[in-house]
């Protein structure tokens, strides 16, 4: 555990046993609804698998805590230097899981709003309209409301309302209002069964105000009338508006790594979706994928506290950011960072990965910051985690290379 004073790691105990105490501290201390696949996941024989498959196995859970359930996230690797043995970091990620949880919430509470809203309204008025002869009757209009300025009732329902409609609306909806609003474009949608459906701005108290006209076929016991309805959506419309303003900024946060500023392993595992589903589309861009591990930070932790680990993990961010100057910046990991280059890094690469080379010659000789590093460019490959572990490999290589002082 780290030490909360000086931050450097201490050991807190030892056994005999490593999985069979997994098994009472799962029933003990992970949150009962997860219970089940922490104990899958920490079975020695699947484990054992699951990291002959894969470098790194991650898993992300609830512990029960005094102050509810808390999201951590387990890493399982082996260790480099003798494979016998495995290393579990268990990290706290109960902020940014919850930001991610609150963007996709209000995702849903949006569409949910929208659907509601689509079988309800308030109704400004209501039009009664003949089909066949257009004449109307207008029925629950508000008081003072002049929706579409027409008279109580008359003949021609859609000539008379485009020819009033210049006095209510708002003069930039006017155009786009005369070329849907037509007696052949409503009555075509209707009788298709559609309910037929057109927002504009109309003048309300000099301002101009959301409204929905909807409009539907129905059979009354003489004959067909269409329905024609105004509904004041102002209130939907800003208060989507305001939706879509919380859910950007939940979804910034949520795709944000606090320490650093740079994007964080979920706006990462978003982006090689985006790349894989345009490579199942036969259409990938070409790009490239560069893994960055900073080396020593274990040892500035261990001997300056982790609040000097913290400023090292930025200020090798910053190199990496300065390099590549034109493209994402993913930290991915504690000390890893992932950068996917595209257009001018990715035809200028070679020159990017030589400056890294030259920086890591300069850290090397004057006690800096070292960062090892690997590139794997796309060829063809079936998705991005194929060109992700061509990376990673290289950069092992490099950071071996580093150790012993080597420059390739």
């Amino acid at each position: 555990h780290t030490d909360d004073q000086t931050g450097a790691l201490n050991e807190v105990r030892r056994g005999t046993d490593f999985f069979e105490s997994c098994i009472r501290e799962i029933e003990a201390f992970v949150y009962q609804d997860d219970r089940e696949t922490v104990r899958r996941t920490l079975d020695r024989s699947a484990l054992i698998e699951a990291l002959d498959r894969s470098r790194n196995l991650n898993m992300t859970y609830r512990l029960i805590t005094d102050h509810g359930p808390s999201y951590v996230s387990t890493t399982v690797s082996r260790m480099d230097d003798d494979e016998r043995f495995i290393i579990l970091g268990v990290t706290d990620v109960d902020e940014e899981v919850r930001e991610r949880r609150a963007a996709e919430h209000i995702k849903e509470e949006r569409i949910a709003y929208a659907r509601i809203n689509a079988l309800t309204g308030d109704f400004l008025c209501v039009y009664v309209v003949d089909p066949e002869t257009d004449r109307y009757r207008e029925y629950s209009a508000t008081e003072g409301f002049d929706s579409l300025a027409l008279p109580g009732e008359g003949e021609g329902f859609f000539e008379t309302s485009r020819q009033m409609i210049s006095k209510v609306i708002y003069p930039e909806d006017l155009e786009r209002f005369l070329s849907v609003f037509t007696r052949e474009g409503v009555l075509k949608e209707a009788e298709q069964g559609k309910l037929f459906t057109l927002s504009y701005r109309l003048m309300i108290g000099g301002r101009p105000n959301y409204v929905l006209l909807r409009a539907a076929l129905i059979q009354e016991k003489e004959a067909r009338r269409l329905i024609v309805g105004i509904n004041d959506i102002e209130s939907q419309v800003r208060q989507e508006e305001e939706y879509a303003r919380r859910l950007a900024k939940a979804q910034t946060m949520a795709n944000i790594d606090a320490m650093t500023g740079v994007k964080n392993r979920h706006a990462y595992l978003d982006e090689e979706e985006r790349l894989d589903r345009l490579i199942r589309e036969q259409r990938p861009p070409s790009f490239g994928v560069v893994i960055l591990d900073v080396n020593d930070l274990k040892k500035i932790n261990d001997t300056l506290g982790h609040q000097a680990g913290d400023q090292y993990i930025r200020d090798a961010c910053k190199l990496i950011c300065d390099i590549f100057k034109r493209s994402p910046v993913f930290r991915t990991g504690g000390d890893e960072f992932t950068v996917i280059v595209q257009g001018d890094d990715f035809a200028n690469s070679a020159d990017l990965m030589n400056k890294m080379l030259e920086h890591n010659r300069e850290a090397l000789a004057n006690d800096g910051i070292v960062i090892a590093c690997g590139m794997a460019r796309y060829e063809n490959d079936a998705c991005v985690a194929s060109v992700f572990e061509r990376a990673d490999q290289i950069m092992y290589d490099n950071k071996s290379d580093l150790k012993e002082g080597r420059f390739n």
